[in-house]
């Protein structure tokens, strides 16, 4: 029996192109014809590397939480700098990526998690999305439960609430990236909501 062809491209790179045209078209607008195309790969190929569009399109955001997510939460943990300022940072390093020219625009992460409320994601997809959310979530919860612990947020303040508001200018920063604002306009509405940290 022969030792089977050898694969002709590079995985990584396949995956990030496919990570980067699902974050543009999202799952719903992403044909095969897409993926094949703008990874340079066959179908075969494709199947035979990823699965089917559903695997590909689950390893390719949680490629994209990997990748992207990190050095965001790397701005939260750099004690050298007050709790504002760390927060401050963080979400104009998020700014600053959504509104980056050489990538689709926006979050990836947001736009699926609107897609997947629509109903027209599949079930694992729909899953990776909620696991990649929920991550976020508790990480954050446990950063804020911390910074509290140390004496830098008042001990009245919720460690949940204060997550699920950080969140949901991230996801408003990304929405709004999507939709054209500049940067500087972004980072604006980032400096008036850590006013009052």
């Amino acid at each position: 029996m022969g030792a089977g062809r050898q694969r002709t491209f590079d995985k990584e790179d396949a995956l990030i192109k496919a990570m980067e045209i699902f974050w543009e078209k999202g799952f719903s607008g992403t044909s095969l014809s897409d993926l094949t195309e703008g990874m340079g790969i066959n179908k075969p190929s494709l199947y035979s590397a990823f699965g089917n569009k559903e695997e590909l399109f689950v390893s390719a955001i949680n490629q994209y939480a990997n990748v992207y997510g990190g050095p965001h939460v790397d701005k939260l943990l750099d004690t050298k700098s007050s709790l504002q300022k760390r927060v401050q940072a963080y979400l104009k390093s998020i700014a600053k990526m959504v509104t980056n020219a050489s990538l689709p625009g926006g979050c990836f992460v947001t736009a699926s998690t609107s897609e997947a409320g629509s109903g027209c994601l599949p079930d694992n997809a729909v899953q990776a999305i909620l696991r990649i959310n929920a991550d976020s979530t508790s990480s954050l919860v446990h950063f804020f439960t911390e910074e509290q612990a140390k004496g830098n947020l008042a001990a009245n303040t919720s460690p949940e609430v204060l997550s699920d508001y950080l969140l949901t200018i991230q996801f408003g920063l990304a929405v709004m990236a999507r939709n054209g604002t500049e940067q500087s306009r972004l980072e604006q509405v980032i400096d008036y909501c850590v006013s009052n940290f």
